[in-house]
């Protein structure tokens, strides 16, 4: 009878702790990031863009902490998104460039490689990836071999806006620019791409209310091609009338537009969510580069695909209701790589090894003084660099002469545009941050693959076109 009595009881807290559990999971922070593709640092309002308006943006950046020199870890869509996903820099582990062409076996981020996504599904959190993956194309790269429950989107570096569920792939097979997947099957659908992420992306948070959850959501926007809706048209000033930048201002729009509305139904539903955003890479303004895009980085120099600041400083954003402050910029250097193990912090849970990033909370929230990074350090081919507080030493690829600079020094506290040169005036410097370089690039691999020739002058060169015979 004493028996029956002690299980009965016992029986009762267990149901009381299973009743519990939705509570006791919901309680745990998501974490939410928002990655925008080849954004102009200059286009959105809060960085002093007037072409168009971004009030969702401007908003996101600041109910939290808007991080002024915030960077990614490579100037370019794939190894940027490398990096983030891993905690580290991408040339550790050999994904330097973009995966263009060869065996898919080894096309795409490495599988010993652990990502955000891996470490928060075990931590108990419902993940997904809604939008661009690239990251590889085979069954072992495909993003739900590598964390993610859910996957909405595209393989490729590239997707068209404007969808129709009777076009035909481009190429038959899964590197075309017009299909969209959901999990491993292709989806045949009308409508325009960044509505459709946003709708899969508010689903998925709301079957998720129950549990934690983790979504990374890639907008394809505001990458080529420059497509524009027609419930766009009306709202891209008609003082602008070069066609390229009136389709990048329509897909900025319609980012912005997304933005406000997955952050409404955040505000309203899902309140407890840490939320990053930031950009793959500085904006693509170079007109003879193949992604031209019209992107604007002012008073940054350069652009996508290069290693000064206009190709890997972008728009960083940080925002949690009541754990971070709202309105506050933030000056140090920080990185994409430390969005995991921040994620890690707050779930509680171990990152990988080899994570170089850092938990940015004590920092954002005033808590540690010192820089989060001693040196930031960059390679892409044959174009380097590295900052160590204000200075910064570059090495960077003219495109267009297809040459390189040599070190060129910048103090980015007095010259953000990178125009002053001070390398014959500080040798020593120059000679120190060199060494610290090289010291960092000691423990890089070679990369897996060339790039295209935009990205990697050592990439071998497409043979030259045969001319076709003409028909009689």
């Amino acid at each position: 009878m004493r028996r029956a009595v002690v299980s009965t009881h016992i029986m009762k807290h267990l149901l009381f702790l299973l009743a519990l559990c939705p509570a006791l999971f919901a309680a745990q922070p998501n974490v939410l990031v928002i990655i925008a593709d080849d954004l102009g640092y200059a286009d959105i309002g809060v960085h002093g863009g007037k072409e168009v308006t971004t009030p969702n943006i401007d908003a996101l950046a600041t109910s939290g902490v808007r991080c002024t020199n915030g960077y990614v870890t490579a100037p370019y869509c794939s190894p940027s998104r490398a990096g983030f996903l891993t905690g580290k820099a991408q040339t550790r582990f050999g994904h330097e460039f973009n995966p263009h062409v060869g065996d898919e076996a080894k096309l795409g981020l490495p599988l010993e490689q652990r990502t955000i996504a891996n470490v928060l599904h075990d931590a108990g959190y419902a993940t997904a990836l809604v939008g661009k993956w690239h990251q590889g194309f085979d069954a072992a790269h495909h993003p739900q071999s590598r964390g993610f429950d859910e996957f909405f989107g595209f393989l490729v570096g590239g997707h068209n806006f404007l969808l129709h569920k009777d076009a035909e792939p481009e190429f038959g097979s899964a590197h075309s620019h017009n299909m969209i997947y959901r999990g491993r099957e292709v989806q045949h659908l009308d409508g325009y791409t960044t509505d459709l992420f946003t709708d899969e992306a508010l689903g998925f948070m709301n079957r998720n209310a129950a549990k934690p959850w983790f979504l990374y959501l890639a907008y394809n926007a505001v990458h080529t091609p420059l497509e524009i809706a027609e419930k766009l048209k009306s709202r891209i000033p008609a003082s602008v009338t070069d066609e390229n930048r009136r389709g990048y201002l329509s897909l900025l729009l319609g980012l912005d537009d997304a933005i406000g509305r997955v952050m409404a139904e955040v505000k309203a539903k899902h309140p407890n969510t840490l939320v990053f955003f930031f950009s793959d890479n500085g904006g693509s303004g170079r007109k003879p580069f193949f992604a031209y895009n019209t992107g604007i980085n002012t008073p940054l120099r350069g652009d996508k695909g290069q290693t000064l600041e206009g190709g890997i400083r972008v728009p960083f954003f940080v925002s949690w209701p009541g754990q971070l402050p709202a309105g506050k910029t933030y000056d140090h250097p920080v990185s994409a790589m430390d969005v995991l193990p921040t994620a890690c912090a707050i779930a509680n849970t171990q990152r990988p090894d080899g994570v170089e990033g850092v938990n940015l909370l004590p920092h954002l929230k005033g808590k540690k003084a010192d820089a989060p990074h001693d040196i930031l350090a960059w390679r892409f081919g044959p174009q380097k660099a590295i900052r160590r507080g204000n200075w910064k030493l570059v090495d960077v690829r003219d495109m267009e002469a297809k040459t390189q600079s040599g070190w060129q020094l910048y103090d980015l506290s007095s010259d953000i545009g990178e125009t002053k040169n001070l390398a014959a005036e500080k040798p020593e410097l120059v000679a120190e941050l060199a060494k610290s370089w090289d010291d960092w690039n000691a423990k890089n691999m070679p990369p897996h693959w060339h790039g295209s020739p935009n990205e990697d002058p050592t990439a071998p060169q497409k043979p030259a076109a045969k001319a076709k015979k003409k028909q009689k």
